[in-house]
């Protein structure tokens, strides 16, 4: 059985179309907001999963996909690309060490 990263990752694939975000700086106020928009889903679906995955850190810029995954269809059900400037140092320390990054 995959873990919760690989099917994350494998699902990026098939995410589709999402809507483009573009800021100057990612926050953890930022992506926290949006989780919290979600609250209700959340909140009421033990499958879902709040992650980001960098998807890519390079020339200062990033790119993050944030979004609400399914881990019982083992694909995104809602979700938007950040691209951003730079982002804090706290978001950067949660995908330190992998690409996916789970939100309590």
């Amino acid at each position: 059985m995959l873990s919760l990263l690989g099917m994350v990752l494998l699902a990026l694939g098939g995410i589709g179309a999402v809507a483009v975000v573009h800021v100057g700086c990612v926050t953890i106020e930022f992506l926290a907001d949006w989780f919290r928009s979600q609250g209700e889903r959340l909140h009421s679906d033990p499958d879902l999963r709040a992650v980001t995955v960098a998807e890519s850190i390079r020339d200062g810029e990033v790119s993050y996909i944030q979004g609400l995954f399914d881990t019982s269809r083992e694909q995104f059900v809602e979700g938007r690309r950040i691209e951003a400037k730079q982002a804090e140092k706290r978001v950067r320390s949660a995908h330190a060490h992998h690409r996916v990054a789970v939100w309590g």
